[in-house]
């Protein structure tokens, strides 16, 4: 919902991307050079969709620590596995992990992302394709940063947590 009031915005002030030219396209495309020049319309104003999406994935992921809205508000965040992996170093492989995101709903229009998602029930952590490639885990927290389990101790931060999620306790 936010990345779609973003684009709404984005194309107020710039008219791009232009989705209106695309389906104004779509209903003259009536030869094979139409047809053409309105998938070239739609990669852009997809394109353009996508790296407002990443822009503010990426802004949000770094100023939280590791949360878009949607995650703040249903309690959730992205934290490293490793512990001791804090910092720019975690920051920059949430970028990473909001970059492969985009790139595969671009390259191939969405079909890794969905294969990426579904891994999700495929193994014991619920971690997506994403999550895997970063080391990373998306874990539900209190507001104040502590979790709603008996396994968070604040001393230890997450390494308890993640000794929970991996069934040693």
């Amino acid at each position: 919902m936010v990345v779609l009031v973003l684009v709404f915005l984005v194309y107020s002030f710039t008219g791009e991307p232009d989705y209106f030219r695309v389906q104004a396209t779509m209903y003259a495309a009536q030869d094979e050079e139409l047809t053409s020049w309105m998938f070239q319309e739609f990669n852009h104003a997809y394109g353009m969709t996508l790296t407002i999406a990443f822009v503010y994935e990426v802004v949000m992921l770094i100023l939280t620590g590791g949360a878009t809205l949607g995650k703040l508000l249903l309690g959730l965040r992205i934290l490293p596995q490793n512990p001791g992996r804090e910092g720019i170093l975690n920051r920059l492989l949430l970028c990473l992990r909001s970059g492969l995101k985009m790139l595969s709903l671009y390259v191939l229009q969405g079909f890794p992302f969905l294969i990426c998602s579904l891994c999700i029930f495929a193994n014991r952590e619920c971690r997506t394709g994403f999550d895997m490639a970063v080391e990373t885990n998306t874990v539900y927290y209190r507001k104040k940063g502590l979790y709603q389990d008996e396994n968070y101790d604040s001393d230890t931060k997450t390494k308890k947590y993640r000794s929970f999620l991996m069934g040693k306790s």
